[in-house]
């Protein structure tokens, strides 16, 4: 069974800096708006810049990268043993980007 968590948004930065330190390189699916962007691609970081820096959160993948702009969620889905399988970044639209690992 997994466990969906939402993360404040005061702790974006250092979540995500811990997140990419210890995922790079993970095979990833990325899809946004319910189309699929890329699949079974190594993610290399994702990086929030706060408001006032740019509002945005940035997805790089190994030759790309995707950006979601004005994000206001963000959930971390963890397996019982604590991996990280799945983001979802939400924006102010209400639209979401999710990273699934495979």
């Amino acid at each position: 069974m997994s466990t969906k968590k939402q993360i404040e948004k005061s702790e974006w930065q250092e979540r995500l800096d811990a997140f990419s330190s210890g995922n790079k390189e993970r095979l990833c699916t990325i899809e946004a708006s319910g189309s699929t962007l890329g699949e079974s691609i190594p993610i290399e970081s994702v990086n929030y810049d706060p408001v006032g820096k740019g509002d945005d959160l940035i997805i790089t993948l190994q030759g790309s990268t995707h950006t979601v702009f004005s994000p206001s969620k963000l959930f971390i889905t963890k397996q019982e043993n604590g991996v990280v399988s799945e983001l979802e970044i939400v924006d102010k639209h209400r639209k979401s980007t999710i990273v699934r690992f495979v």
